[in-house]
């Protein structure tokens, strides 16, 4: 009988099992409209590999590392391995192309030096191209499905690692165009955004406001007032928000047990995990495993 992880984990193998895509080691490809949206969960995952879509039809709202985006016709989606996603709303005719592979697929000098390029990808997950560009991404995506589905080849791996290299260097000349073009951030902004960064790398060691206002060299009520400024909500939603969402993520994907994760999320007593869960959620950690 298969573990919870070999189930459910979000791994490229398991994608392509789920919606019934072929499996070439490393990548997969969708064809029909609708194999994403059949194979989207309905929780938070961590994503294992790197993820380039684009919006054809429909909508969906998601969570990518806590914060909310929006997917409507037209939107670039580019999420980075290691990445939390989570489903919120999915419309009935969602279409998103998408191709999804593992880093390792393609050469690693490619992306070897491009800290400024990934960084970009986390802040800025989505973005809204227009009609040319639209138009040349769905190429892209038409060009490595055609090779994806077709029958075995010598050079099926081959030709699929260099057009995964096209498609990068399209995404990167996408990002760069789009941040020269935009305005510069604000004091504000910034601050936000390396909260967002810290927050993402930390959240489950830490969930006080002062390791926050520490690694950032501000007083907690100085941040906590940015925070709640920029985005609505007060920094200890953020930070509550993204150690559920973690919690729900291992809950749902590994068979670790309550104490194991009590134990991953920095919780001293399990009672005190199971309190903290049940305060956001009404439901106990074991309860919602099990729903």
């Amino acid at each position: 009988m298969e573990s919870v992880r070999d189930v459910e984990s979000y791994s490229i193998s398991y994608v392509s099992e789920k919606i019934g895509l072929q499996n070439v080691e490393g990548i997969v490809v969708n064809r029909a409209e609708d194999s994403v949206r059949k194979g989207l969960t309905n929780y938070p995952h961590t994503v294992n590999g790197f993820i380039c879509a684009i919006c054809v039809k429909g909508r969906a709202e998601l969570k990518i590392n806590f914060q909310k985006r929006l997917l409507e016709p037209y939107t670039l989606m580019v999420v980075l391995p290691g990445s939390m996603m989570e489903p919120i709303e999915i419309s009935e005719d969602l279409h998103i192309d998408t191709i999804f592979f593992d880093l390792d697929f393609i050469s690693k000098d490619s992306l070897s030096s491009n800290y400024l390029f990934f960084h970009e990808v986390r802040q800025i997950p989505c973005l809204r191209l227009n009609n040319e560009g639209f138009e040349i991404f769905r190429q892209h995506h038409t060009s490595i499905s055609t090779h994806y589905h077709r029958e075995e080849s010598r050079s099926k791996t081959d030709i699929l690692q260099f057009l995964l290299l096209a498609l990068l260097a399209e995404v990167k000349d996408v990002y760069f165009t789009n941040g020269e073009q935009g305005q510069r951030y604000t004091r504000a902004t910034e601050l936000t955004v390396i909260f967002f960064d810290l927050l993402y790398r930390y959240h489950k060691e830490e969930r006080s406001v002062s390791f926050y206002a520490q690694k950032m060299h501000l007083t907690s009520k100085y941040l906590t007032t940015i925070i709640r400024k920029q985005t609505g909500k007060s920094i200890l939603v953020w930070i509550n928000e993204a150690v559920i969402a973690q919690a729900k993520s291992l809950l749902k994907t590994t068979n670790l047990s309550v104490m194991e994760i009590t134990d991953v999320l920095n919780f001293t007593e399990s009672s005190l995990f199971c309190r903290f869960f049940k305060r956001y959620t009404s439901m106990t950690p074991s309860a919602y495993r099990g729903n």
